[in-house]
């Protein structure tokens, strides 16, 4: 079960999950070396480019809010939490996309 995860930026594969910094850019999840993401990605945020990473503690910990958020938003009736659940539902997409597509290739 082995694919290739090439960096965004420097085109080097990536081998390690260590190495691999996931994050959005025009709504699609991009992968990055560690490096590469710290030196260019990491200051520049925009609409359609985000610089909070999807995987590590700080998108995992983001994951695990919004999908208590989503559960709570389900059983509460507001015109709000509409808006809330589609929004924690699309943080919840994007983590587990990037699990499925790069992280799992990817030795420990």
């Amino acid at each position: 079960m082995s694919k290739e995860i090439h960096c965004d930026r420097c085109l080097k594969e990536i081998r390690i999950r260590g190495d691999l910094v996931t994050a959005t850019s025009f709504f699609k999840v991009v992968p990055y070396h560690e490096d590469c993401y710290a030196r260019d990605i990491k200051g520049a945020m925009t609409l359609f480019v985000n610089n909070q990473p999807i995987n590590g503690f700080s998108g995992n910990f983001l994951t695990f809010l919004a999908i208590i958020i989503f559960f709570v938003s389900l059983f509460v009736k507001n015109d709000m939490m509409f808006i809330i659940t589609i929004m924690s539902g699309i943080n919840i997409l994007y983590r587990f996309y990037s699990y499925f597509v790069y992280e799992r290739y990817l030795e420990k």
